[in-house]
């Protein structure tokens, strides 16, 4: 019952959203049926702990959703804003048209934007190692790559793609994922990254920008894309070409992120927030020292804040949105019911692996997110595993990349939804853009985890 419940949900939903219904009523809607249908079907008795609970259940379902928003606006929504609100100053004083004017004019030299796209994927992916968060590392590389790719004739929902795609797998010692694996087969963390996650995360990654390559290039065109046409149309697009000094303004939460860490000055904690916030009244005291107008400067912070008010009323809350329906989801027993069912299956171990990272998949894009699947699942694994004759660690390793790459085949995703907010585009459109890159890193990752372990 509790299945058809939820595949009537998934469709009706789907079909919604795909007909321009506002996406955050229709994900607040089906989360909220799946709840109180998951409460009558007896597969749940509350909705928040009981020291939070208002005392009536109907209530207790509004009230986790004033929990998450809470929750997300404090945490995930404050960086998406202030990452946006950062945005929008460096292009109020020009800062951004000063990087993007300066950076286009050695990379214009290779005469193909697309391959510039593909070369900095490589290097979000590399940053990746060093920022953990899908989302706080896409919000950098919206304030500096994006606009740099844009200029070179790159369309705005492909050069998205590059971004939103960078953080293509959770790999490396900062992933919870990467955690969890460890610590349900008794790993040490450096030994599963560097023995079993860094050669699998190369190769994708390569075949992933090969596939960025051709895939944009190939939809820009589809789409009557022209990036030569795009270039001119468009040089007189931005707002101000800020003093030569200000080329670094739009650089600085990056090198604060990266200056302050375990790979140079330690001892200093280092956020997204505070490296956007840091940044910002760096800029305003440049914009002081340049105009000599402080009631100017004063002003000019309003800018910033209509950024992160124009951002809080699109994406922040269809994230809150995608994380209700989500609970709804799991609210309803579904994952375990597929984790449970894993264990009857008279199948070899490496099918087992396939189908399970197939299913992982299918999770985090009705989902929007692979943690919640990855942890009702992990603990399962060492013992069918050795019931199967199979490798633990490859299944979760297999597990691990799935979820990854099911977050960035979601619309509702936060990662996909936040850079789809600043591009100004449909996160659903994005997900055009990303699924054949992300779809070919699911192969690779899949053929070359059975081949090397």
């Amino acid at each position: 019952m509790n299945l058809l419940l939820c595949a009537i949900v998934i469709v009706i939903t789907g079909a919604l959203v795909i007909k321009k219904f506002k996406a955050q009523t229709v994900l607040l809607l089906g989360g909220l049926i799946m709840m109180f249908g998951a409460y009558l079907l007896g597969y749940t008795t509350e909705f928040v702990e009981a020291k939070k609970s208002t005392g009536v259940l109907f209530f207790d379902a509004f009230e986790w959703i004033n929990i998450t928003t809470a929750k997300d606006a404090a945490n995930l929504g404050l960086m998406i804003m202030t990452c946006t609100g950062f945005a929008k100053y460096m292009d109020h004083i020009g800062a951004s048209s000063r990087l993007v004017t300066t950076a286009i004019r050695p990379l214009s030299k290779m005469k193909s934007p697309y391959l510039v796209l593909s070369l900095t994927f490589i290097i979000n992916m590399f940053m990746s190692l060093v920022i953990p968060s899908a989302s706080g590392l896409a919000m950098l590389m919206m304030v500096t790559i994006f606009p740099i790719l844009v200029r070179l004739g790159v369309s705005p929902v492909g050069a998205a793609a590059a971004v939103a795609t960078g953080h293509l797998l959770d790999i490396g010692p900062a992933s919870a994922t990467s955690l969890l694996v460890a610590k349900t087969v008794n790993m040490p963390i450096h030994e599963y990254f560097v023995g079993y996650q860094l050669k699998v995360y190369v190769i994708c990654g390569l075949v992933a920008a090969v596939t960025h390559y051709f895939w944009q290039q190939y939809m820009d065109k589809k789409s009557g894309h022209v990036p030569a046409q795009y270039v001119e149309e468009h040089k007189g697009d931005d707002l101000e070409v800020g003093p030569w000094p200000y080329i670094f303004l739009p650089l600085l939460p990056l090198i604060f992120i990266l200056g302050f860490s375990q790979y140079a000055i330690q001892g200093v904690k280092m956020n997204v927030n505070l490296a956007m916030f840091l940044s910002l009244f760096i800029a305003m005291g440049c914009e002081l020292i340049r105009h000599r107008d402080f009631r100017k400067m004063a002003a000019s912070i309003q800018t910033f804040f209509k950024g992160m008010g124009d951002q809080f009323a699109s994406t922040v809350t269809l994230i809150v949105a995608g994380e209700t329906f989500a609970f709804g989801l799991t609210s309803l027993g579904i994952v375990k019911e597929f984790a449970a069912s894993i264990q009857s299956w008279a199948i070899t171990a490496d099918i087992v692996a396939v189908i399970v990272s197939v299913i992982i998949v299918a999770l985090s894009v009705v989902m929007g997110s692979g943690v919640a699947s990855m942890f009702a699942f992990a603990p399962l694994v060492p013992n069918f595993a050795k019931e199967l004759g199979g490798n633990a660690v490859t299944m979760l390793l297999g597990m691990q990349n799935a979820a990854s790459v099911g977050r960035l085949l979601s619309p509702i995703s936060a990662v996909m939804i936040a850079v789809a907010g600043i591009a100004n585009i449909s996160s659903f459109d994005l997900v055009k853009r990303t699924s054949v890159p992300v779809i070919m890193t699911f192969i690779t990752s899949t053929i070359c985890i059975l081949i090397f372990h």
